[in-house]
């Protein structure tokens, strides 16, 4: 039988995964030793070094992986009944792997230059309420967790429309992201060197994080 994490693997078609993927000659991402630590702290599981990751996953595939790996023999054509949103709606980056008799998906939502709206957040709290609530397709067959990296915690999330499961102990789970050292940013100016964005001149300054 087709296990869920086959299903996900099937469905990732992302160009930028596929191309770095061919560019760096390796057939899958492997997380980084620390960065799979910390991601398993938040989430309280132990992140194994074969972990499926995939980047820019659909939640329309996270749906449809599901409810496959819970139909191995599915009808054809698939009735829709608000399977698949046809949207870009996905996380940023997507862990999957077996253990405890489950299969763990972690959704990890990334910012590096600004933080995160709560309309964003919102949306993307009701789709996943949708598809790992009781009576969504396969949800029994994952376990699944949520976590926002960034180089600074939020401070303005509120998490009271999220599923429980999202917000375990209230806050968003949250890993640090570390930012590379002398990142630059191009901002329109005046001849003085003002904030304008009809300016005809340009500033280069340090790029900071804007929570």
């Amino acid at each position: 039988m087709t296990t869920l994490i086959e299903h996900l693997e099937s469905f990732n078609r992302k160009e930028r995964f596929i191309l770095l993927n061919e560019a760096l000659g390796e057939k899958t991402f492997r997380l980084d030793g620390g960065f799979r630590h910390a991601l398993g702290q938040a989430a309280g599981v132990k992140v194994p070094p074969d972990a499926f990751v995939a980047m820019d996953y659909h939640l329309d595939w996270i749906q449809m992986a599901l409810y496959l790996a819970a139909n191995p023999s599915p009808p054809s054509p698939i009735p829709n009944s608000d399977l698949f949103k046809a949207n870009q709606e996905d996380v940023d980056l997507l862990v999957a792997f077996d253990g405890d008799g489950t299969t763990h998906l972690i959704l990890v939502e990334a910012k590096m230059e600004t933080g995160w709206t709560n309309k964003q957040l919102h949306s993307k709290a009701q789709r996943l309420r949708h598809i790992f609530g009781r009576d969504g397709p396969g949800s029994d067959l994952a376990r699944p967790h949520f976590v926002l990296t960034s180089p600074q915690e939020s401070q303005r999330v509120n998490t009271d429309t999220w599923p429980e499961w999202m917000a375990p102990r209230g806050d968003p789970l949250w890993v640090e992201l570390k930012r590379p050292r002398g990142l630059l940013e191009v901002t329109r100016c005046t001849g003085a060197g003002k904030v304008s964005e009809s300016g005809l001149y340009l500033r280069v300054d340090p790029s900071p994080f804007k929570p």
